[in-house]
C-alpha cells in the first residue's frame, strides 16, 4: 500500500495549485472590479437616481416602499398605487418600491440604502415588517453576497459557453427597482410543496438594539418630517403568525412598542386574514390579494397625522 502512495515530494504541487486557484478566486471575488463591487456600484447609483427622482417633485407625495419579494408581491405595481392613492385623495403621489429577495438589514446595509434614503429623505418610508424585525435563522443560504455573485457569474459563464443559457441572476433587483413579479403571481396556481416547507419554518423576533445606523436613520428621518412605518404583511392562517411562538411574538410586539416611543415610527398591521386562494405558496400575495392589500394601504392614508 506505500509503494502506491506519491512520493512526498510531489504533495506540495496540488497544493500550490489549489492555493493558486483559491487565492485568483477570492481576487476575483473581492476586489473593486469584481462582480459583487459591480452590482453595489449600479445600486447605489440607481438607488440615489431613483431617490433624487421621486423627491424632486414637491408637488407630489413621495413613498418609498422597502422589502423583499413579499414586498414585490404586494406592490406589484406602483404606478397602479400612485393612480389610488389620487383617487382616493385628490392628491398627486410618487411610489418607488425596493424590492430585494431575501431583503435584511444586512443587504439595506450593503446597499447604502440608510445612506441615501437619509440624503434624499421622502415624505413616507414603508418597511416590510418581516425583514427588518425578524430574523430567519432557518435560511438555506450560507453563502455571503460577494462569493454568491462571482459564483452565479462564474456559473453564467460557464452555461453560456456550453449554449445552456443563464441561469436566473437575482442580483438585478439589487439594481433595478418596480419590476413586475414573474409569471406564478397572475396565476391561479398554488405551490403546495413551498406551502408545506414553510409550515415547519421557524423565526426569531429580532432585537432593536442590533439595528444601530437603522435607528439613527430613522430619527433623522423623523427630524426631517419624514413619516417612518413598519409595514405588516398578510400570510395563510395555516402558517405560524411571522413563523414566530408564542415567546417570539411577544418580543416582537415589544420592538414595535420600542420603535414607538422611542424612535416613533409606526406599525400598520394588515387587519384581516385572506383567503388561500390570495397567495401563490401561503405567504407570497398573487394578483388576487395583491388587489385587496393594495386597496387597505391607499385606504390609510387619510388617517395618517
Amino acid at each position: 500500500m506505500a509503494d502506491d502512495a506519491p512520493a512526498l515530494k510531489v504533495w506540495p504541487y496540488p497544493i500550490l495549485a489549489a492555493s493558486t486557484m483559491l487565492a485568483i478566486f477570492l481576487y476575483y471575488t473581492y476586489s473593486s472590479s469584481g462582480p459583487y463591487a459591480r452590482v453595489v456600484g449600479q445600486s447605489n447609483k440607481n438607488l440615489e437616481k431613483a431617490l433624487i427622482d421621486i423627491t424632486s417633485d414637491t408637488s407630489a407625495m413621495s413613498i418609498v416602499v422597502v422589502g423583499s419579494s413579499l414586498t414585490e408581491h404586494a406592490f406589484a405595481d406602483a404606478r397602479e398605487i400612485e393612480d389610488s392613492i389620487f383617487r382616493h385623495t385628490q392628491k398627486k403621489a410618487r411610489v418607488l418600491r425596493l424590492a430585494l429577495n431575501y431583503m435584511d438589514f444586512e443587504i439595506a446595509t450593503r446597499i447604502d440604502f440608510y445612506k441615501y434614503i437619509s440624503k434624499y429623505p421622502p415624505d413616507y418610508v414603508f418597511l416590510e415588517n418581516f425583514s427588518f424585525n425578524i430574523d430567519h435563522v432557518d435560511s438555506a443560504s450560507t453563502i455571503t453576497p460577494p462569493i454568491s455573485a462571482a459564483l452565479l457569474e462564474i456559473r453564467n459563464y460557464i452555461r453560456n459557453a456550453l449554449g445552456i443559457g443563464s441561469a436566473d441572476n437575482f442580483y438585478v433587483k439589487w439594481y433595478t427597482f418596480d419590476l413586475k413579479p414573474t409569471h406564478e403571481f397572475y396565476s391561479d396556481d398554488f405551490d403546495s410543496i413551498i406551502f408545506k416547507g414553510l409550515q415547519s419554518k421557524k423565526c426569531l423576533a429580532r432585537k432593536a438594539t442590533k439595528n444601530g445606523i437603522a435607528n439613527s436613520t430613522y430619527d433623522e428621518l423623523v427630524k426631517r418630517n419624514t413619516k417612518v412605518v413598519f409595514l405588516d404583511m398578510p400570510q395563510s392562517d395555516k402558517l405560524t403568525t411571522n413563523f414566530l411562538d408564542q415567546e417570539a411574538t411577544t418580543k416582537l410586539d415589544e420592538v414595535m412598542k420600542y420603535y414607538k416611543t422611542q424612535h416613533r415610527v409606526d406599525y400598520w398591521q394588515f387587519p384581516r386574514q385572506m383567503d388561500d386562494a390570495c397567495f401563490t405558496d401561503g405567504i407570497h400575495l398573487n394578483y388576487k390579494g395583491a388587489m385587496q392589500y393594495q386597496k387597505w394601504f391607499v385606504s390609510e392614508f387619510p388617517s395618517i397625522k
